[in-house]
């Protein structure tokens, strides 16, 4: 009887002994993925300011004025400023998942951000000399409260050089993209 408990007993200590080696014959292995977003921006209406009228005789600094998200004129400080239009503000469609950040005014949420020809959230909006950075206007943009619908408007904008600005049309761009956070 005792010759079957050490030949049961002598079983099993190989098939534990062989099951241990196994176990020690494993890696893992990591796996990576990408998931991109496909946000598909589109442009529904650029952005107009109409007509800026201003005194070229005014020779201080400062002027300042915006637009609210609607494109209504106002005055921060008049100065150089004899009349302007109010502007049709840009309207864009992107479908990011929580349009909602874009709430209150923003050069940058919910992962879109808009950029001028100056490489960050200003844009040049006039003036031809040395320091086109003394007259500009920044934009901000909104959600409209329904759909992938957004606006861009500026809402400060600045002379601080009258001297530099130019009469005439001025155009340029703006870029409005989005980074996943």
């Amino acid at each position: 009887m005792m010759n079957k408990y050490i030949l049961m007993l002598g079983v099993a200590a190989v098939s534990i002994g062989s099951y241990c080696a196994y176990a020690g014959n494993s890696a893992t292995m990591t796996v990576t993925a990408t998931i991109a977003h496909d946000v598909s921006l589109s442009v529904t209406q650029d952005i107009n300011l109409g007509t800026i009228t201003i005194n070229p005789a005014y020779d201080e600094w400062d002027t300042e004025w915006q637009y609210n998200e609607s494109g209504v004129f106002s005055y921060h400080n008049k100065r150089a400023i004899v009349s302007a239009d109010n502007a049709t503000v840009g309207i864009f469609t992107a479908n990011i998942s929580n349009p909602q950040d874009c709430n209150t005014h923003s050069d940058s949420c919910g992962g879109l951000s808009v950029t001028g020809n100056s490489g960050n959230e200003i844009y040049y909006l006039f003036g031809n000399g040395s320091h086109p950075i003394d007259n500009l206007c920044g934009f901000q943009i909104k959600y409209s409260g329904s759909g992938n619908n957004f606006t861009v408007f500026p809402d400060q904008c600045y002379i601080e050089d009258i001297s530099q600005v130019t009469p005439g049309r001025h155009n340029g761009t703006l870029t409005i993209s989005y980074t996943p956070s």
